[in-house]
């Protein structure tokens, strides 16, 4: 019985670069610890002796909200970092003629699209499961409420995976617009991946009681964006561009 192709492309991609897997786990624990800051800090009291995580703002915003919200876009960016070596395997392909040889197979567009896309996901749910946990365990121990600890969890995950996506389907469009460089590829898609989870950055500090709605609002924009281009990529793509 053969092995299913998402899962060989995700191994293939896994053996040519470490480097991207390193910077993701790490982001992964950068986020976690963020997370923890307001726990770290409520032994820190300010000048009228009231611990600075007890502080609320304009819209009943506290610094715990913040940290923990901020930390949902950085475990999205840690995702994109994961799964950056299946890009950048996609642009590898390509240039030497694996591409080529799935259209010779009879594979469409979508066909190949569907391979990277699926080994992409795969690599995502691996280090989401990581975070998630890792947010859950810290989070118990913190004496955090497990139904917000839950909540954050399923906002990386919508936002995250439709993210991943639409990255994944964007480089396909955007093949004939690599750039090889020397010792490395600069996937051009990544950018717009980054450009579409910013806003859940910068939303809990300029838009506090907004900030969840934001983060639907993108994980919404992400899911119609790639459900179009998946619909579309045989027409958007031609055959050409998935050559060397």
């Amino acid at each position: 019985m053969s092995a299913d192709p998402g899962i060989i492309i995700a191994k293939r991609s896994l053996s040519l670069s470490k480097t991207y897997v390193i910077i993701g786990f790490f982001i992964a624990l950068i986020s976690v610890l963020i997370s923890s800051v307001p726990s770290l800090l409520s032994a820190i009291p300010t000048t009228n002796g009231i611990p600075i995580t007890n502080t609320t703002f304009t819209g009943g915003f506290t610094f715990q909200t913040y940290f923990r919200l901020v930390s949902v876009p950085l475990q999205v960016f840690a995702v994109l970092a994961f799964t950056t070596p299946v890009l950048l395997l996609f642009v590898y392909d390509k240039n030497n003629g694996v591409l080529e040889y799935f259209l010779s197979l009879g594979m469409d567009q979508g066909d190949i699209y569907r391979r990277y896309l699926k080994a992409a996901l795969l690599l995502t749910s691996g280090l989401l499961a990581f975070e998630i946990i890792s947010n859950i365990v810290v989070g118990l121990i913190e004496g955090a409420n497990l139904t917000t600890l839950l909540e954050l969890s399923g906002l990386v995950v919508l936002i995250a995976l439709p993210v991943v996506s639409f990255v994944t389907t964007i480089m396909i469009a955007f093949s004939s617009l690599q750039k090889q460089r020397i010792g490395s590829n600069q996937p051009l898609g990544i950018a717009l991946g980054v450009v579409i989870v910013f806003p859940a950055y910068i939303g809990p500090l300029a838009f506090p009681s907004l900030a969840i709605a934001v983060d639907l609002t993108l994980s919404l924009t992400a899911i119609v964006l790639t459900a179009v281009m998946f619909i579309l990529s045989s027409k958007l793509i031609s055959r050409e561009k998935l050559l060397p």
